[in-house]
Parts: structure tokens; sequence; C-alpha cells
């Protein structure tokens, strides 16, 4: 029953919202949509059973992880848009009711254990990302669309590849093994070693096209930098996390079968690949939406490197996505934010926003700080459990490249956005016509939505309840280790795959 309530409560309140008259009562369908939906996860809590052989849906360890970090980010969202929506920008109709379906989509696509039906949900969330992205209705919004479906068309292609040379690898033998991934890691040592393979890298290609991974990125700076902050972060915090969780699973198949140091080396190659091209693109960058979306780039490929790394780096990987969520949803609340007061994305025309407004000023500090990996929050803990991973597996070539590629990226975010806290403000001039209609409550919901997300990182980068600790280990011993309920995790297990 919880399961279903996962998928339908999003619907529903979804169509709700292209009935309902008024905004008002749209908007307080968004956010009670939101909050039901984080209920429901939050009851599902603490206990998680691994999933029958043949069942389509179950909540295992990772899938759970991932549920409560993208409802989360949801809920949160919910609230910041009831400040940051104006009604001559977008219709609130379609924009509230794709934003509920991209959460069942979400959600199915946590819950699948099959293949297939973890495929069908990815698309579908893509699908209803679509018309989030063409938000100004202009020539540059419908370009970033276009290269949105035309990007994933071709990820979604691919990684349905992958799965029929899975499903081919099932063929070696007469008995029927079925897609999900619970009998495809009970039968794993059956599978055709060679079409595994052969599905694990076209998964990685597909699955990673709409994660963000470098080479086919591109779609990313694009669709960040045109759709508006709330649906930006949803993208980077929940679509990548959905991303990933295609990626993993595919993974967790290659691990029973004995190809883990296969898949994982494979992880390692793009993710420091992604690394490398934010660094890249993210120095000069004047845009600091797109600056936002390289940063999107290079946690992705931190996210890939530490699974690469073993259970060790897996454990560092699984932290890595819980604050990347917060830390990238506080990082586009607060462009939104900056962007209703200065009309631009330009970094240059964005000057001395700890002045114009304290409290703003103060978190985009915060905020950049725990982007770039500074500690007190929680990516510095991070970023260093894959450093060590990588020095207690032995892979000296993994750690230098990932320490540098990272130290150039800090260096040009850094260099880019701490002007944008700390310079002159701009003349009269150049201040956004749209300060007068900026109500105090509109302030509030924006920024108190984005100070949530950076004291719950901040928070959890200091202390982690022994609940959270647990889900996190869990999730990340089932990556090699699939549906097994471990008593303790040990580092010492962590080392080359």
């Amino acid at each position: 029953m919880t399961l279903l309530l996962l998928v339908v409560i999003p619907l529903l309140f979804g169509l709700l919202c292209l009935a309902l008259p008024t905004s008002p009562l749209r908007m307080a369908a968004l956010v009670a949509g939101a909050v039901a939906h984080l209920a429901v996860v939050i009851r599902s809590w603490p206990a998680t059973e691994a999933p029958g052989s043949r069942d389509f849906v179950g909540l295992d360890p990772l899938g759970h992880l991932f549920l409560t970090l993208i409802s989360v980010l949801f809920a949160a969202t919910a609230v910041y848009f009831v400040g940051y929506h104006r009604k001559r920008l977008v219709s609130q109709r379609v924009f509230q009711a794709c934003i509920l379906a991209l959460l069942s989509a979400l959600s199915l696509l946590c819950i699948s254990q099959h293949l297939g039906l973890l495929w069908v949900a990815l698309e579908s969330a893509s699908l209803a990302t679509t018309p989030l992205i063409y938000f100004r209705l202009g020539p540059r919004a419908l370009e970033a669309t276009w290269k949105f479906l035309l990007m994933n068309s071709v990820g979604v292609a691919l990684a349905l590849l992958g799965i029929f040379c899975v499903a081919i690898a099932t063929t070696r033998h007469d008995d029927t093994i079925a897609l999900t991934v619970a009998d495809l890691v009970r039968n794993a040592t059956r599978l055709d070693p060679t079409w595994l393979r052969v599905g694990f890298l076209l998964g990685l290609v597909g699955f990673g096209t709409k994660m963000g991974l470098a080479p086919l990125h591109s779609w990313k700076p694009d669709a960040y930098g045109e759709a508006p902050p709330p649906v930006a972060a949803l993208m980077a915090g929940g679509m990548t996390l959905g991303a990933f969780a295609g990626i993993l699973r595919m993974f967790q198949v290659c691990a029973a079968a004995g190809l883990s140091f296969f898949a994982g080396s494979w992880l390692i190659v793009f993710g420091l690949l992604s690394i490398a091209t934010a660094a890249v693109f993210v120095v000069g960058n004047n845009d600091y939406r797109r600056v936002l979306a390289y940063t999107s780039v290079e946690h992705m490929g931190v996210l890939v490197v530490g699974v690469g790394l073993g259970t060790a780096g897996s454990y560092a990987s699984m932290l890595h996505a819980m604050h990347n969520m917060l830390n990238k949803g506080a990082m586009f609340f607060l462009a939104g934010f900056i962007w209703r007061l200065y009309e631009t994305n330009d970094i240059r025309d964005v000057r001395g926003t700890l002045i114009r407004s304290p409290l703003a000023g103060v978190l985009l500090l915060a905020a950049l700080c725990a982007t770039a990996g500074l500690p007190p929050f929680g990516m510095f803990f991070s970023e260093l459990g894959i450093v060590l991973a990588a020095a207690e597996a032995g892979r000296w070539w993994v750690l230098g490249l990932f320490v540098l590629t990272l130290a150039v990226v800090f260096v040009g975010v850094m260099t880019a956005m701490l002007p944008m806290v700390f310079g002159d403000p701009p003349r009269p001039a150049a201040v956004s016509s749209s300060e007068v209609p900026f109500h105090r409550w509109r302030r509030f919901t924006m920024l108190g939505a984005a100070t949530g997300m950076l004291m719950l990182g901040l928070g959890l980068g200091a202390y982690q309840p022994p609940a959270v600790r647990d889900a996190l280990v869990r999730a990340a011993d089932s990556v090699y280790r699939p549906h097994v309920q471990p008593i303790a995790w040990a580092p010492a297990e962590g080392g080359r795959p």
C-alpha cells in the first residue's frame, strides 16, 4: 500500500492543480502534495525489506535512501515556489502539474526493481521535465528544451540497448531469468559475461547522459540556465539521482557476477573525465547559472568515482549524493532570489549581495562554501572519504587526478562567484525593477527554503543521527552486495573492487 501511495499521491494532486480554478488553491495543492508524499516516505522508515526475486517494485536500502532525498527536495521546492512564482512568466496549472508528475515518476523509479520498469520511469520523468524547461517561452528556452530532448533521447536509447544486452546475457541457459535486480543478482554467475559487459557500458553511457556525465553533458548548462531555478534544483538533486540509480542497478548485477573491477574502472574513467570537463568550462564563465550547471557535472563525476573505488568509496558516494541534493537545492534557490533582485544571470552585473540583502549574502556565501567542499559542510567529508578510498586501494593516479581537478573547479567557482557576495553594489539604474513587488512573504518563503536546506546540510555534516548513518551504510553496502542487510559496515572492506 505504501508503494502505491508514493506514486499515486503526486499524480492525484497534480490532477487537482489542473482542475482548481484559482492560483492560491493550486499553490496549496502543490505544497500539500509534496508534504503528503514526504509524510508517506517518513512513515516508511526505518525498516526496509529485500524485494523478492520476481518483484517488480520494492524498497531496498538504495532506493529507500534516494526516495527520501528526492522527497525532501520536492517539499522544499514546493515551499520555495510559493514565493518565486509570478503569473506573467508561466502557466501555473501546467507547471505545478508537471512538477508533481515528475515526483511521481521519480518515486516509481526509486521503488523499481525491474530494469525495464526503471527505464520507463526515468523516461517518464524526462517527459515531465521537458515543459518545465520551456519556462520563459523564448527562443533560448526553446533551444535548451530541444537540446534536452535530443540528448536525453540518445541517452534513453543507449540505456534501453544496454538493458537488451543484459537480457541477452540471461539466455545463456535454458532457465528463465527475470530482469529484476534480485533475480539477476541471484543468477549473476550464470550470465554471459561478454553481453553483461556490453550492457553495462551502454547503460553507463545512456544513464550517464541523463545524469550529466561527460562527454554527453552538453544539454546541462543550457537546461539549467533557461529553466527556472526551482526546476534546475529538482533536476540537479532529483533527476540526477534517478539516473544514478539506473547506473547503480546495472553495477549491482556486474558486482554479483564478479565484474566489479571492470565496471568500477569505467566508472572512474567517466567520473574523472566529468570532473576535468567541469574544470575546463567553469573557469572564466560569466553566467552563474551555467557555473552551477558545471559544478553539477563535477559532482556527478565525484559520485561515480566513489562507487568505482569499492565499498569505502561507495559510502562516501552516498554521503556525497545526500549533501549534493541539499547544497544544489540551496544554491539554485538562492540563484532564483538573486535573479529576482538583479534580473540577470551575468556575474559581472551581480555585485554586493551582502549589502543589498544581508541574509541572502550570508546564505550565498555559506552555499558556495558547501558546494566547494569546505568544512564543516558534508561535501568536505565525502570528498575526503573518496581520497582515502583511493589511497587505500592503491590507485594513486586516481587520487592525484581527483584532487587536481577538484582544486581547479574550486578556484574557478570561488573566483567567479565570491564578487557576487562582497563586490560593490551596482548603480541604482542597474537595480532590478522588480524590487517593489518583491514582498516580504516572497522573501520569507524563498530564503526560508534555502536556509532550511543549508541548515540541514550543516547539521548532517557536523553530526549524523544513527538512522541516517545506518541508511547510508546500507545503501553503500548494497551496491556491492545487493539486498544484503549487514549488521555492521567495516571500512577495511573498501579497497580494490
